[in-house]
């Protein structure tokens, strides 16, 4: 492995967690199924070029090594799991966007790009894909061409192959080769067996405006004629799906919502930028048909939920699922025969295929820890069949599937592809086991897992062909989960839960700088059920990966089961406290904390802010709090608001030398003991001083008294009623009220940078924008990402990962001077630290200010400080402090 160490430098990984988090994809097997191949990989490699494939193809060849493609592993029929180890080639780092032709109407990128990723791209430029995915979020477009299959859009485009141009890809014997036209089928839908993709030219189109319209059906026999009326009306159709009742009955029990009747099928029908006249006709003829529309409300929200299949993970919490492709024609046979055959214990999703097939997604919810989840598993194979008996296919062949490889790709094909595989691949390097047939395939390490298969698709038990085959009994394999350790009860179920669909790696603050599995939220989960199951003991690799959060809770917004990852994350750092770890940054800051009464560790004379024209009382039912950094480092902000609220006749109690650190810190780090001795300490301060309600310029001073002090008030037996408010909104509702009078403009083009804890924690959007849009001059351009979609300034990564917060700080600097804005403005003193040192490194054009600034400025108050240097010097030192602590993250702690 030395040569790959040498080739790939961080860039490779071969550490037990690391490949553990690369064994699997979306699909949850029976132990016993997994047991039958070796699905744990030797190492991971991230290449970023043609050039390392082409080296890394050469060492294995001379190694006789196994390489497995992986996109993000968002299928589940194995095509990214090894089967005798080798080496997994994450192709995560390849996601340029090469070329986009908007004449020809093509784009070419390499695969490693997420479906979301390219279309944000294209629709920049006025253009969007012709179909993706229900896994958009979080699929690649490799991933997807090596897979094969169909997606939304396919009504009116058809398979994701129709839309392919060419490929390029490295074959097995480290030679390249373009695929094209009719050579398109050597390299599409083949899992990777014949070369590894690096290079994809995709046909799209013209934006367009989706128009869903919804309408429920007592059954499915109308829509073979309701498709032909469509057509015959040359309508602008773009989508159908279909959902069935007891789908519709899962989700929304899933979800907690009653948007949709429960008994009936629904058929969601999405036109593409029709006119009045076409979407008139269109519900005549869905009534005409027998069809009852649903309000617009409905349909929009059905369409605006179509990337979310799996929510209803939550009820199983596993899922046995099964996908194929049936005639239109059959649709309704279909669907009427797995269900007097499961009495209706397998929810279907369809999506039609042009004008004469749907592929229909169908779900059982089960629960892998119980002992008949093997008997379970079975059953997908039963909807094969019955797909196959009413003349439709399988979806996609993968690993499990192999002997549906003929019917699939038809006998002409699969003997050349069998020769092209000898003649390119005469070792077998590429991902072996998957497409063939071990009868074709005389080195398939699948041979035990396919004759199982093979049992359980004439009626025999999976779990007993392999139980049989392998000597033993596979139950013991299947029981509640083997360890508890430090963690909740809840955090170990919710393990189960997660669905594994990547929708949150390209969300993740601490994933997208350094893409490893372990740094995002979804390995998170996959680390703790590994756990719970008794597979894998603690060990500082596991809690650095747990750990490794800034709680910006993006992941939160797009989790496909509803998960609360971030409260999660933070609820396990006690736990990881007691199991005998920290984290030495943390440890740190909790020390200064501790001993000086702040962050920074330094006297409190530091802290001092106040002026001599600042007025403040010493006791009355309104505080301010204006937290360490901005009382150490960003002054401005607390003089700013200080001096407002004079001007607008506020008067507030300021603590002085009784206001001490929120104990934020103490939380993010898992120390209850010291947090809950601030928590008593802050509440009697305050409420000696006659306070009811308190102000804070710090979201995450704002959030850890929002919502972490009455949590452990109640554990100290103390009576929180502490009314607390972010001082955004404060200003908001005093320039409602009409007591913030702006008499200087300021004019100058501005962005505005939304905090995690302001924003996604709670919401805090439009006050700050009404704010600055109620200043003269002041015109306020957007960042490409913006509100909840915002993306975090990544400060907290300091106790992980200072790279991390470099990449992060860049990133946003990068959005904001794309806007052309002379300011990217601020609410937080760590957000507003990040991004003034940011662009200052990088002598943007953008600079930084804090609301309050341009607030106090058009309020006509004078000599406002400039933080500037002394961020400058706070964040180097910082720097310098915590570059060894991360290096040292979660050592064990011996007490």
């Amino acid at each position: 492995m030395q040569t790959l160490k040498d080739l790939f430098g961080n860039r490779f990984r071969d550490n037990q967690l690391e490949r553990l988090l690369y064994s699997h994809d979306v699909g949850v097997l029976p132990a016993a199924v997994k047991k039958t191949f070796n699905s744990m990989p030797s190492a991971v490699v991230q290449p970023e070029n043609k050039q390392e494939l082409i080296d890394l193809m050469k060492w294995a060849n001379e190694t006789r090594t196994p390489l497995i493609p992986r996109g993000a592993a968002t299928s589940g029929f194995g095509g990214a799991i090894p089967t005798k180890g080798g080496v997994v080639v994450d192709l995560i780092r390849m996601k340029n966007i090469i070329a986009f032709d908007p004449e020809q109407q093509t784009v070419t990128v390499e695969p490693g790009i997420v479906w979301e990723e390219l279309d944000s791209f294209l629709a920049s430029r006025g253009y969007t894909l012709r179909l993706y995915p229900s896994s958009y979020p979080g699929s690649t477009v490799g991933g997807w061409t090596a897979q094969g299959g169909t997606g939304l859009g396919s009504y009116r485009y058809g398979s994701f192959k129709d839309n392919l141009v060419e490929v390029k890809a490295i074959l097995g014997d480290g030679t390249e080769r373009t695929f094209s036209l009719q050579d398109l089928d050597l390299i599409y839908g083949l899992e990777g067996i014949t070369g590894i993709i690096y290079e994809i030219t995709l046909k799209v189109m013209k934006q367009k405006n989706d128009f869903p319209l919804a309408a429920v059906f007592s059954n499915l026999l109308p829509l073979p004629e309701l498709v032909k009326e469509l057509e015959n009306h040359n309508l602008p159709v773009w989508n159908i799906t279909v959902l069935t009742p007891e789908f519709i009955a899962l989700h929304q029990s899933a979800t907690r919502e009653k948007v949709l009747p429960e008994d009936k099928y629904l058929v969601n029908i999405v036109l593409s930028s029709p006119d009045e006249k076409q979407v008139d006709i269109a519900q005549t003829l869905i009534a005409r048909a027998g069809g009852q529309l649903l309000s617009s409300e409905a349909a929009h929200h059905e369409w605006n939920n179509r990337f979310y299949t799996m929510r209803l993970k939550r009820l199983g919490p596993s899922l046995i699922a099964s996908e194929v492709i049936v005639p239109l024609a059959k649709a309704a046979e279909f669907i009427g025969e797995v269900e007097h055959k499961f009495k209706g214990e397998f929810a279907f999703e369809g999506t039609f295929v042009g004008q004469d097939a749907i592929t229909f997604l169908g779900l059982m919810p089960a629960d892998e820890r119980k002992l008949n989840f093997p008997l379970l598993y079975a059953n997908s194979l039963i909807i094969n069949d019955i797909a196959t008996k009413l003349g439709g296919k399988i979806f996609a062949l993968g690993m499990y599937f192999t002997d549906y490889a003929e019917q699939l790709l038809g006998s002409n094909l699969l003997k050349q592809l069998v020769k092209f595989k000898q003649e390119t691949d005469p070792q077998g390097i590429l991902n072996p086991g998957k497409i063939l047939p071990p009868g074709l395939d005389k080195n398939s390490p699948l041979k035990v897992l396919n004759t199982a298969m093979k049992g359980a698709t004439m009626g025999k038990s999976l779990l007993g062909g392999l139980t049989s085959l392998l000597g033993g009994n596979s139950a013991k394999d299947h029981i509640e989960e083997k360890a508890k350790g430090p963690f909740s009860g809840a955090v170990l179920a919710e393990s189960y839960i997660c669905a594994q669909c990547g929708f949150c790696r390209t969300n993740c603050t601490v994933f997208m700088p350094d893409p490893w599995e372990s740094n995002s939220p979804r390995g998170k989960w996959y680390i703790l059920n590994e756990y719970a199951k008794g597979n894998i003991d603690l060990d500082e690799t596991a809690v650095t990966a747990l750990f490794n959060c800034t709680t910006c809770k993006k992941c939160d917004l797009v989790c496909q089961t509803l998960l609360p990852n971030a409260h999660r994350w933070l609820e396990m750092r006690p736990a990881v406290n007691q199991a005998g770890f920290i984290n030495t940054g943390l440890e740190l800051v909790k020390d200064n904390v501790v001993n000086s009464g702040n962050f920074w560790g330094v006297p409190a004379e530091t802290k001092s802010w106040i002026t001599p024209e600042i007025k403040y009382e010493e006791e009355g039912e309104i505080a301010y709090w204006p937290g360490c950094w901005a009382s150490i480092i960003m002054k401005n902000m607390p003089q700013n608001i200080a001096r407002i609220m004079n001007k607008a006749g506020v008067p507030f109690v300021y603590l002085g030398a009784d206001e001490g650190c929120c104990g934020l810190y103490h939380a993010l780090g898992g120390y209850m003991e010291e947090f809950g001795a601030k928590v008593k300490a802050n509440y009697e301060n305050l409420k000696k001083r006659g306070v009811k309600k308190l102000l804070l310029s710090c979201p995450g001073c704002f959030a850890t008294f929002t919502e972490n002090y009455p949590e452990m008030a109640h554990h100290l037996g103390i009576d929180w009623d502490i009314e607390t408010e972010h001082v955004t909104v404060f200003l908001n509702r005093l320039l409602q009220e009409g007591k913030l009078r702006f008499t200087k403009p300021i004019n100058a083009k501005v962005t505005y940078h939304d905090s995690c804890h302001c924003g996604r924690w709670f919401n805090i959007y439009e006050e700050p924008r009404a704010i600055l849009k109620a200043i003269p001059g002041i015109e306020l351009i957007e960042m490409e990402h913006n509100r909840e979609k915002g993306l975090c300034c990544g400060l907290v990564a300091s106790f992980q990962s200072i790279p991390t917060v470099g990449y992060s700080g860049q990133k946003r600097i990068n959005e904001a001077t794309a806007t052309g804005a002379e300011y990217i403005v601020t609410n937080c003193a760590g957000c507003g630290s990040q991004m003034n040192f940011t662009s200052n490194m990088l002598n943007a054009n953008v600079k930084q200010k804090d609301i309050t600034d341009l607030v106090a400025e058009a309020m006509g108050i004078e000599e406002i400080y400039d933080p500037t240097a002394a961020i400058a010097s706070y964040m180097e030192a910082a720097i310098k402090l915590l570059t060894p602590a991360c290096i040292m993250l979660k050592q064990k702690y011996h007490k």
